[in-house]
């Protein structure tokens, strides 16, 4: 038995010296074929190589109103807005001018001529004529027309102090609602429409007014509250709400009316319905 035994291991061991040292590579039974490339015994599956880990990209909300450049004002021409000198305000009289020209006075003790160079007062104009007078009081006892007077020069010069105005405070308006926008998100309903309180004013309307995001309305000189109005603009619902007031123009106060735009609880902008322009 121990003679049998013996003799296994010595043909065991014959069969695995043979598959080891004599059998051609790729057709051994018990010793690993080598690989392809010579590398390791041993046949592993690919490992998948992990990708380094890109950094999450930032999402910045950016504001609609960081996507609006400053836009100046679009102010009109002198000479449009006075159409050509035959229009103008109320408020622009009673005013002192200087003659270029003679005037004749009618007065109720006969006539009287004040000479070139003579100062008056223009109580009232009718298209291109100026109604002169001797006092702001008094009634009108002769006419001039418009350019027989200091008075375009008057007006031109307000003109560009108005005009330069507006653009600095349309400026101004314009950094603040970047730096500081007024968002109110309890201002609003849940459609988005801004909330009316009972004496007609608008709390987000009112906070834009305070922060300085519009110069032009003062809040003393407000007249009326509009109701708010849902309509399309930028191709996006948005609610719009006018706001009637006094402003100061090139010759005097006027009545205006401004409209805020509002979507998502923020005024995205104020302007001029008429015209479309931005309100400073």
């Amino acid at each position: 038995m121990k003679l049998l035994f013996i003799i296994l291991l010595m043909f065991l061991g014959g069969v695995l010296a043979y598959d080891r040292y004599l059998t051609p590579e790729g057709h051994r039974t018990f010793f690993a074929n080598p690989s392809i490339d010579g590398g390791s015994t041993a046949a592993e599956a690919p490992r998948p190589v992990a990708k380094p880990a890109e950094p999450e990209q930032e999402v910045m909300l950016v504001s609609e109103l960081e996507k609006m450049p400053f836009v100046p004002p679009q102010i009109e021409p002198l000479e449009k807005l006075t159409k050509n000198w035959t229009v103008f305000p109320p408020t622009a009289f009673p005013r002192h001018v200087k003659l270029s020209k003679p005037v004749t006075l009618k007065l109720e003790s006969g006539t009287s001529v004040l000479p070139a160079g003579s100062h008056a007062v223009a109580v009232g104009a009718q298209a291109n004529v100026l109604l002169i007078s001797l006092t702001e009081e008094s009634p009108p006892y002769g006419q001039t027309f418009v350019h027989d007077t200091d008075l375009p020069a008057q007006v031109r010069a307000s003109y560009e102090r108005w005009k330069k105005g507006r653009i600095e405070n349309a400026l101004v308006a314009w950094k603040r609602r970047l730096s500081a926008p007024v968002t109110m998100p309890q201002a609003v309903d849940p459609q988005g429409m801004p909330v009316r309180n009972r004496d007609g004013t608008y709390d987000l309307l009112l906070a834009s007014m305070k922060s300085g995001q519009v110069t032009d309305i003062k809040l003393n000189k407000i007249q009326r509250w509009s109701t708010p109005q849902t309509r399309t603009i930028d191709g996006q619902p948005t609610w719009t709400v006018s706001v009637f007031y006094e402003t100061m123009a090139f010759c005097g106060p006027m009545d205006a009316e401004a409209q805020a735009q509002i979507r998502n609880g923020q005024i995205v902008r104020w302007i001029y319905p008429g015209s479309g322009e931005p309100v400073p």
